[in-house]
């Protein structure tokens, strides 16, 4: 008979090994990863399907989001944009063949002949009332438009769409005004209730497969005419929907301006009113039992004064995996869609200007920092070659998987010797397929180390 004390420590023991195992396995998750391109659909066929092909194998793209417009494909009641919707059929098929994910997202705005006219007498500061604005939602009575139009957008995407989203960002103004009303201080998302319920009847008689996708919430709301907070949205949805209307809940948890800690894990500066990344549970507590996606995601590297936030295009970097290892913590999270792929706008804006630098390329074409860290694959190598004379020979090369040999990038060299800390030996650019080198002279053992910054670095070598 086995002895009890060393059944409980066999018992133990298979517990510990279990636990491991799990924590192994949470380490080791992945989400999918994505982005969003909507250049792809003004391009030629052929350059579309080079691009497509481009961001499947080089980038390692897995889910590609497209924002369409009600408007754009109805501009008049029962009257279809064929054009547009053909030409973004064959856009997401092109992906879809690539083994690419799409996610449609119906961005906004309503058409005007579909606009909710008794709103119009309500008008943020600077917008003329009594008239027709973007920002309005649809009339109750349009409704059933909005359900059809679902129906075709599925319809015609058929298999080759993953799943679609309600609206986007319906927490604020701009996508739904007001958010609030003197008769009911919950009137976005009741109006947004009733747009998803038809939303959700449309695209399922089109596409009984396809995720219908509920949420796409911005990160902050102040709970006022002109925001709700995200997690008040939800909850409040929750009560208005049964849970069977939709199959995932999406949401956009930037970190916002005023938040001292930028770090994709830290939690927001006002946790009552913000679900960014490091608090996203707050989100996956309200519905438990939905996958989430995360359909836009980013740092800006240029400072707009309406985003508040930027930070160099180092950090950036550097923050992309973290925040896609964070996200990869939450077995709910599905996927995370880094916003957008391009940067718009000019290369130096003035503060005040529009446009959107959080994406992996700027304007000019030129890929970010964080455009490698997102395709992967990148290696930096350094070795010593001892010279006569007492001279030793640095060299290496800095190499991409995408994209070969990398002429032109910022290598700095390190070094340090025993009882000094590591110091900054050089600076270099690298040559012709990514090499790299330089001659000094040695009168001791030293220690050296390279690094792409806030990609990749090599390993440490001795020379003498």
């Amino acid at each position: 008979m086995r002895p009890k004390k060393l059944t409980f420590a066999i018992a133990l023991l298979c517990v510990s090994v279990c636990l491991l195992a799990l924590a192994q396995a949470a380490l080791a998750r992945t989400i999918l990863k994505g982005t969003d391109d909507q250049a792809l659909l003004t391009l030629p066929a052929t350059e579309r399907a080079a691009k497509t092909h481009f961001l499947a194998v080089k980038l390692h793209t897995q889910v590609l989001r497209y924002n369409i417009s009600w408007k754009t494909i109805e501009p008049k009641r029962g009257v279809y944009n064929q054009a547009y919707l053909d030409r973004l059929a064959l856009t997401v098929h092109d992906a879809a063949s690539q083994g690419i994910k799409v996610i449609i997202t119906q961005y906004g705005p309503t058409p005007p002949w579909a606009s909710d006219s008794s709103l119009w007498k309500y008008v943020p500061t600077g917008f003329k009332p009594g008239v027709v604005h973007f920002f309005y939602p649809p009339a109750l009575s349009r409704l059933p438009d909005f359900q059809a139009f679902a129906t075709k957008l599925a319809s015609t995407l058929g298999s080759d769409a993953f799943g679609y989203e309600c609206w986007n960002e319906p927490n604020l103004w701009e996508n739904i005004y007001p958010q609030r009303i003197p008769s009911n201080t919950e009137f976005a998302v009741d109006r947004y209730a009733h747009m998803l319920v038809a939303f959700s009847k449309g695209i399922r008689a089109g596409n009984p497969d396809a995720l219908v996708i509920a949420g796409s919430t911005a990160p902050v709301g102040r709970n006022n005419d002109l925001s709700t907070s995200p997690q008040r949205f939800a909850t409040e949805l929750k009560s208005k929907v049964d849970l069977s209307v939709f199959d995932a809940y999406s949401h956009h948890p930037y970190t916002t301006g005023g938040t001292r800690d930028t770090r994709p894990e830290a939690a927001p500066s006002y946790p009552d009113i913000t679900v960014s990344l490091g608090n996203i549970s707050t989100l996956l507590r309200i519905f438990p039992s939905k996958p989430f996606y995360i359909t836009e995601y980013g740092y800006y590297t240029t400072y707009r004064m309406a985003f508040g936030t930027y930070v160099s295009q180092v950090t950036q970097a550097q923050y992309l995996p973290r925040a896609y290892r964070f996200a990869a913590r939450y077995p709910q999270i599905k996927a995370l869609v880094w916003f957008p792929y391009k940067d718009c706008g000019p290369l130096n804006p003035p503060a005040d200007n529009g446009g959107c630098y959080s994406g992996l390329v700027q304007t000019n074409g030129v890929f970010k920092l964080s455009w490698y860290v997102f395709s992967g694959g990148n290696t930096l190598t350094l070795k010593a070659t001892p010279l006569s004379g007492g001279s030793v020979r640095l060299a290496g090369k800095l190499s991409s998987a995408a994209m070969g040999g990398l002429h032109g990038k910022t290598i700095v060299l390190y070094r340090h010797t025993a009882g000094h800390p590591w110091t900054v030996l050089k600076r270099l650019t690298t040559g012709s397929g990514g090499v790299y080198h330089m001659t000094l002279k040695l009168s001791r053992t030293t220690y050296f180390k390279a690094a792409w910054v806030g990609v990749t670095h090599s390993g440490t070598i001795a020379a003498r």
